[in-house]
């Protein structure tokens, strides 16, 4: 079944101080990492921005937030009425070292779920996991009502929560890596390091 990759570009950096998926690492913008390693297992990619301007470089299909000022679950929104497939992954734009294969396996999952979401280290990751189309109405009911916690929407819809422990049965060895997203400046610095050590 054809997959959609959606980037989350909304937000206001404002713990950055700067945009920071226009951020460079490696001599690419964080966003267009992020684009890259989508567009190398999925035939869609969409990006959720509300200033588009700043992604048309891109060359990517571009929707902004019907519901304005309510934070991810917004996005995720947008994002999925855009969609024309059922399977859709959801990446927010600060997480330059995503995996395709963990994609795989999330996207896996909607075969039977609405959606499929990582718990590591007892942290939830509702922002790199896959969510089919049909969870959009959900959203769209969580928004209405101003329910805007992304964790309470997973709790209206039919969520398959895999932690660690599940994660490595199913033969995926996952590094923190995968999951490190950059708020503030420090968490950048260490992003460009984490960059260098993997290309040494």
């Amino acid at each position: 079944m054809s997959s959609t990759g959606i980037i989350l570009a909304g937000g206001h950096s404002s713990r950055m101080g700067e945009n920071k998926a226009l951020l460079k690492i490696g001599g690419k913008t964080v966003i267009e990492r992020i684009a890259d390693q989508l567009s190398s297992i999925l035939p869609n990619v969409i990006i959720v921005a509300n200033k588009q301007e700043d992604y048309q470089f891109l060359g990517l299909p571009l929707v902004s937030d019907r519901w304005k000022e309510k934070g991810p679950l917004a996005g995720i929104h947008a994002g999925l009425s855009e969609s024309r497939t059922q399977k859709n992954l959801i990446v927010a734009c600060d997480m330059p070292f995503i995996s395709g294969e963990l994609a795989r396996l999330l996207l896996e999952q909607l075969d039977q779920h609405q959606a499929s979401v990582l718990e590591i280290g007892g942290q939830l990751h509702p922002l790199f996991a896959a969510y089919r189309k049909d969870a959009k109405d959900a959203a769209e009911l969580a928004l209405r009502e101003n329910k805007l916690r992304i964790r309470q929407f997973l709790q209206e819809i039919d969520s398959r929560i895999i932690k660690d422990e599940e994660l490595k049965n199913m033969g995926f060895l996952y590094r923190d890596a995968h999951f490190f997203n950059m708020n503030r400046p420090d968490e950048y610095r260490q992003a460009l390091k984490l960059a260098e050590d993997a290309s040494k």
